[in-house]
């Protein structure tokens, strides 16, 4: 029996490597949200993006097409002034906001937690 070619090996070992490096990416983010204190802003919701997700390779998408897995994201522009914000949310939230609607944003470190509109006037 002969050995696997080397090529092989280090191709498997650099996946390994890149996939552990990315679990302890998201571990430590996720740690880093939870420790986060609340924050509040008031905000402008100033973008709104979805966009499919697509998990097959070319070939498949040939044969049948991509699915109805969608990510959702919302950029919010602070009403003081700063650095937009960009928050990826669920579709039933994503659907509740509309471009240029004012209110209280309120985020734990990346995590979206809320967007309470202001009340019409």
């Amino acid at each position: 029996m002969s050995k696997p070619p080397l090529f092989f090996i280090i191709a498997i070992g650099l996946i390994v490597v890149f996939a552990s490096f990315r679990f302890v990416q998201q571990r430590r983010e996720k740690a880093e949200n939870d420790s986060a204190p609340q924050q509040q802003k008031s905000v402008v919701v100033c973008n709104k993006r979805e966009k499919p997700l697509n998990p097959r390779r070319s070939r498949q998408q040939q044969v049948t097409p991509a699915g109805t897995a969608m990510r959702y994201e919302v950029s919010f522009k602070p009403q003081t002034g700063g650095a937009e914000m960009r928050f990826r949310l669920d579709e039933q939230q994503y659907n509740a906001l509309t471009v240029g609607d004012r209110g209280v944003l309120r985020y734990q470190g990346s995590r979206f937690v809320d967007f309470t509109p202001e009340a019409a006037r």
